[in-house]
């Protein structure tokens, strides 16, 4: 057996009383509990910031206070020059003023900036973080980060998409040289017409005025227009060149954007037939709302000093700039003259005037014009008797008079040569002048509508204006419609017969004589012209294919 015993507890000294008896444990004070409780780790602290560099290195290593690099380093010095740049490149897109110093300032500006921002950048990005670190405001912490992230892709895209595709441009204009080219000017033979086509570019303005206040140019009267634009403050310059001078402006093919400006500068106005205008908004390239909201104001303040009315500023301004918007004619009454309603042209003065005068006129005029497209000389041989007539001291009416007679020897073919629907509206509109001057301007006199079938053309001027301008609309549309293949066949036996049996026997070549241009003889006995009329009216009775048939030989014969 052992005689081992268990071990003694151990009991603490001064927890027994004096008849040994363990007294109860005390709770322990509030102190002595707290002292007792796990101590959270010591935040490490933060290594000691290092004052040495200069002013650069220092805010690029975040070291400068978060409102020293945000707001004096970023605000007041890197956004002013970012924003100089663009408004710089703005300016060269639509000002164009000194385009070569301008371009080298911005082939070096770019990347000098393009250093400086991200400088400030980066260097405030570190400074907000160690304000963070530092437990300062998160509020102010994160909200500079988020305008430091805007304001460099801001930059960025102004860069990407402003700056880098147009390199090769700026080191062109940095050289002398306009990369959307030049203008074409060319003065006429007579010295009386300025022709500027192509786009607008560097130096045209001053190239333009130069040419005006030359002696070269003693004799301009208007400067052709044929443009798709360009640089804006070029235009501006040779408006108001255009301006000084007094000159008329024509358009005489398409004028657009920047060449509208030249256009509206001159007085009067004038569109060639197949000319138009186009207008929209100036672009700066930039992409900056507010660069490009200032350029637009300053075009349309441009445009109100030239004349044109607020509804179409508003209609440009709407109208986006890679769109363009073509004015119809009802929305240019009132700044463009308006287009001859009858085949009378605008006389150039008496006693100044020449042969040159007179083509002009024609040109401008949109049947004549036509006319000569169709059949080239027209122009010519028209102004030559006009010209001639004005020269003999006819009067105007006289002198308007004279371009029938060349224009009477192309109207059998232009009659033959037309389509169903254009000779049926001929035979209707022959019908109405008849009916007009059925009756004689005198007592026992000849009347009008037999001059007329007798093809005396001096009694076409004492028309009804309504009848001369439908006159005037056939033979556009007449000498615009497209020549048709075959002329139609002389009539055959059977075809003369029908007509002869349905029509009577005077059909055949009733209006045959209608533009013969005979000269005007003394007087002739009243004849009457009522058969006729009665045969017009009888015809547009008749069934369609008879119809056509009546209506194709009523002219035949016609010289």
């Amino acid at each position: 057996m052992s005689d081992t015993q268990p071990p003694r507890p151990y009991v603490d000294p001064t927890m027994v009383d004096g008849t040994g008896i363990v007294r109860p444990t005390e709770a322990p004070q509030a102190w002595q509990q707290a002292s007792k409780q796990p101590r959270r780790r010591a935040r490490p602290a933060p290594p000691p910031v290092a004052t040495e560099g200069s002013y650069i290195a220092r805010h690029w290593r975040g070291e400068l206070s978060l409102a020293r690099s945000y707001w004096l380093n970023n605000m007041l010095l890197a956004t002013p020059l970012a924003l100089l740049l663009t408004g710089l490149m703005s300016w060269i897109s639509v000002k164009g003023d000194s385009l070569q110093i301008s371009a080298i300032v911005t082939l070096l500006g770019v990347p000098l900036l393009m250093g400086m921002d991200v400088w400030c950048i980066v260097g405030a990005w570190r400074a907000a973080g160690n304000y963070l670190r530092d437990e300062g405001a998160a509020l102010w912490g994160w909200l500079a980060r988020v305008t430091l992230a805007l304001g460099a892709l801001q930059f960025g895209a102004s860069v990407l998409f402003g700056f880098a595709p147009n390199v090769g441009n700026y080191w062109q204009m940095a050289r002398g040289i306009d990369p959307i080219g030049q203008a074409t000017l060319s003065l006429s033979a007579d010295g009386r017409s300025l022709r500027v086509a192509g786009t607008i570019g560097m130096g045209d303005g001053e190239r333009v005025r130069k040419l005006l206040a030359s002696s070269e140019a003693s004799q301009l009267k208007r400067v052709e227009l044929e443009s798709p634009g360009g640089r804006v403050r070029e235009a501006e310059r040779m408006a108001e060149a255009l301006q000084q001078h007094r000159h008329a402006s024509r358009a005489v093919g398409t004028c657009a954007s920047a060449c509208t400006l030249v256009f509206m500068a001159g007085q009067p106005r004038q569109l060639t037939p197949g000319a138009r205008l186009g207008f929209h908004r100036a672009s700066t390239g930039t992409f900056n709302p507010v660069f490009e909201e200032l350029a637009n104001q300053n075009l349309a303040e441009s445009y109100r000093k030239l004349g044109l009315p607020e509804a179409l500023i508003d209609k440009t301004l709407a109208t986006p700039a890679r769109s363009m918007w073509f004015p119809k004619e009802r929305d240019l009454q009132g700044l463009v003259a308006p287009l001859p309603q009858t085949l009378d042209v605008e006389l150039p003065l008496a006693g100044s005037s020449g042969l040159a005068d007179f083509q002009d006129a024609l040109r401008t005029h949109p049947v004549w014009d036509a006319l000569e497209r169709r059949q080239g000389g027209t122009i010519e041989a028209v102004a030559q008797r006009m010209w001639e007539a004005r020269s003999a001291g006819l009067s105007d009416t006289e002198v308007q008079a004279a371009a029938l007679s060349p224009l009477a020897q192309q109207m059998p073919q232009l009659i033959a040569s037309a389509d169903t629907g254009l000779r049926r509206r001929y035979v209707q509109l022959v019908a109405d002048q008849l009916k007009a001057l059925r009756t004689p301007a005198e007592r026992n006199g000849r009347p009008g509508c037999r001059d007329l079938l007798d093809g005396r053309i001096a009694a076409r001027p004492t028309l009804p204006l309504p009848l001369q301008v439908r006159e005037s609309q056939w033979l556009l549309d007449a000498a615009q419609s497209n020549p048709p293949r075959w002329l139609p066949r002389p009539p055959n036996a059977i075809e003369t017969e029908v007509l002869a049996r349905s029509m009577g026997a005077g059909a055949l070549g009733a209006l045959a004589q209608l533009w013969r241009d005979t000269p005007t003889t003394a007087a002739t006995p009243n004849t009457s012209c009522e058969p006729v009329i009665a045969l017009l009216d009888r015809v547009q009775t008749q069934p369609p294919a008879r119809r056509e048939l009546a209506e194709r030989l009523l002219f035949h014969g016609a010289h």
